[in-house]
């Protein structure tokens, strides 16, 4: 596009969403009221099937029972790039006091994945209706159960990333205020392992502990031991979290138990740390317990890999940040040791995750992910959707080349 040609192209985008704008705030609170937990988005998936099919949007068949995905064609061949939404909400009671709540007791959006569906919808709608300045495809993907286990790697099994370039996606962020875009290259989010330590020792009477061997004892020494491993084996240049989040163990306080559950999370930056964090927390287990006279079985399951951002596309995405909040907005994303299943399509091919500020707190709108009060500034609908757009133009446009 030229330069003249470009401004002209972006004026009409502003022009567009504008007028979609209201529409977009009906959807987002539609799928705010009727919130669907993950691998259960049926409605979900209907209503977004429905709008495609309104505003004329080629749908892609998915052999799936939840989620969709559409494919926005250019008058002119191109490549190929995709834009990623999450669909799914969580198990928590909506205290927030708004006219729009959760329907569902129990069930509600609080991080916000109602509002990345409405600004992948509108993009949709956007792209369609410019379909004529574009040179090659956009795929839109409505990815399911990003809060468990499987919904990427669904996605990506049903071949929605066959011949695709690049790939981005976005994530409301209170702590960020509305009108600013958070991007940066390398490492965003954080790998995800979750663990289970099962200590096995000898019960008996409390009063006779000489008798026992005591899996509580052991458990109270595996949780300290492993506090060490991130500060004395991990470089304070790197990232990790090591938490114990559960320890059970015994029913009762005259009786010392057969044995003790702890279950915990790690978080790392990188494959490198993550890999010598393993190797070191099952040694780390094992030597302590067995130095306690117990046993011990480790289930250690490796979840998500690490978010990280390619440079090339990231400063694309930040050309198009520049573009729609201006470059005073557009700041460096603060990294977070939370963890998101983005990070598989970008193990398949380049991506970036961006930070889309969504917080205002003349609003009282500030609190964060997964808190009963959470709400987004619904302000952040527009920018997502005309950041969502700039950026595919260009990248559509880079990978010309």
């Amino acid at each position: 596009m030229k330069q003249a040609s470009s401004i002209e192209l972006t004026s009409l985008i502003n022009e567009k969403i504008d007028q979609l704008f209201p529409r977009l705030v009906e959807m987002r609170r539609h799928l705010h009221m009727n919130p669907e937990l993950s691998n259960r988005e049926f409605n979900t998936t209907k209503q977004i099937n429905d709008w495609l099919q309104e505003f004329g949007i080629q749908q892609i068949p998915l052999n799936l029972p939840t989620g969709a995905a559409a494919s926005i064609e250019g008058k002119k061949e191109g490549p190929i790039v995709a834009i990623r939404a999450d669909i799914d909400a969580l198990p928590i009671f909506e205290e927030a006091d708004v006219p729009f709540r959760s329907n569902i007791d129990g069930v509600s959006h609080m991080c916000g994945h109602d509002v990345h569906t409405t600004i992948a919808v509108g993009t949709a709608i956007i792209l369609q209706e410019i379909s004529d300045a574009i040179s090659g495809t956009v795929r839109i993907l409505f990815q399911p159960a990003e809060e468990s286990e499987g919904g990427a790697e669904s996605m990506i099994q049903q071949g929605l990333l066959n011949g695709v370039k690049s790939i981005i996606g976005l994530h409301n962020v209170p702590e960020l205020p509305v009108g600013k875009i958070g991007v940066k290259e390398g490492f965003l989010m954080a790998s995800v392992d979750d663990f289970t330590i099962t200590i096995k020792g000898k019960g008996g009477h409390a009063a006779l502990p000489e008798n026992t061997i005591d899996p509580i004892v052991i458990g109270s020494a595996v949780v300290s031991q492993l506090q060490t491993i991130v500060s004395r084996t991990i470089s304070a240049k790197e990232s990790a979290v090591v938490t114990i989040g559960s320890f059970q163990a015994g029913s009762t306080n005259n009786v010392i138990p057969d044995k003790a559950i702890l279950k915990g999370t790690v978080r790392t930056s990188n494959e490198e740390v993550r890999k010598k964090i393993y190797k070191v927390f099952t040694k780390t287990v094992q030597n302590t317990a067995a130095a306690l006279g117990g046993e011990v079985e480790i289930d250690y399951q490796f979840l998500l890999p690490a978010v990280y951002n390619n440079t090339s596309v990231a400063e694309i995405v930040r050309t198009a940040a520049a573009v729609v909040v201006g470059s005073e907005n557009t700041v460096t994303a603060e990294p977070t040791m939370g963890g998101e299943d983005f990070s598989f399509y970008q193990k398949e091919v380049p991506g970036c995750y961006v930070w889309l500020g969504s917080g205002n707190e003349e609003k009282g709108i500030h609190y964060g992910w997964h808190h009963p009060k959470f709400m987004v500034d619904e302000d952040a609908i527009k920018i997502g959707v005309k950041l969502m757009v700039q950026s595919a133009l260009r990248l559509l446009e880079n990978h010309q080349g």
